[in-house]
């Protein structure tokens, strides 16, 4: 039987073997251990994939629906001038793109390319969209058709967009021009920066007469304001007015 004094020598003993192991141990896992890192090519962490998904920004690709176009259309703006506009559908709830490389095409009535355009765009999350582009010249030969497709795949990130509203005002149509006004609003507290605006006029056969696009600098909380879309010559009476907006910001 042990002694009080060898109980208390084994204790001491036991205790700073213990102490070691912990401190050994824990030093042996923080070496191998590596933080969850959503830019280090490995899946880790709470990753549904290779740096996307879980606490990561990047949504994984198995996790998104592809984007869907609706249309795109040549447009008549002036003389020898077009524009052509598509409109885009992204289907996923809280997750966006940002600089999304795009092509427009336009042709002619024997399938010759008239014109090329290229650009980036914005997708919003959860949302139907248009993208517009104008001062085509083509000088005097005439578009038939326009094609729009992106050049690149989309990396979507999780993303929320600002709620604004959107009233139209009136339409006038004079030999002059033609000019539509529209009032949006920032229904919220917080100011919104970096607004793109574009409407959409169509015909009673459904298909866009003309359309055009203006940007928002700035909108401050709880502000609303009168937004004039133009065109350079007398339209028809659309059937249908549609005004879509996308808040990019400051990218």
């Amino acid at each position: 039987m042990l002694s009080w004094a060898q109980e208390r020598k084994l204790f001491f003993v036991s205790g700073v073997i213990l102490f070691f192991i912990v401190v050994l141990g824990g030093y042996g896992l923080i070496s191998v251990y590596k933080a969850p890192n959503c830019a280090n090519n490995e899946k880790d962490g709470n990753e549904r994939g290779v740096d996307c998904g879980g606490s990561c920004l990047r949504v994984c690709k198995a996790d998104v629906s592809a984007l869907v176009i609706n249309f795109a259309r040549t447009l008549e703006i002036d003389e020898g001038i077009w524009g052509a506009v598509a409109s885009v559908e992204n289907r996923n709830a809280g997750a966006g793109a940002r600089s999304v490389p795009y092509v427009f095409k336009l042709y002619d009535a024997e399938n010759l390319l008239l014109y090329e355009r290229h650009g980036n765009a914005f997708i919003p999350p959860r949302k139907v969209f248009a993208l517009f582009e104008g001062q085509m010249k083509t000088g005097n030969r005439t578009p038939a058709r326009a094609t729009f497709a992106f050049t690149s795949e989309s990396v979507f990130v999780r993303m929320t967009e600002p709620a604004l509203t959107l009233r139209t005002q009136g339409f006038t149509a004079k030999e002059t021009g033609s000019s539509l006004q529209v009032i949006i609003g920032n229904p919220s507290r917080v100011a919104v920066e970096g607004i793109e605006a574009t409407v959409l006029l169509f015909g009673t056969d459904g298909n866009v007469l003309a359309a055009s696009a203006t940007a928002v600098k700035k909108l401050k909380g709880e502000e609303s304001i009168l937004l004039t879309f133009t065109w350079p010559r007398q339209l028809e009476e659309p059937a249908r007015i549609e005004v879509l907006y996308t808040v990019p910001g400051n990218q």
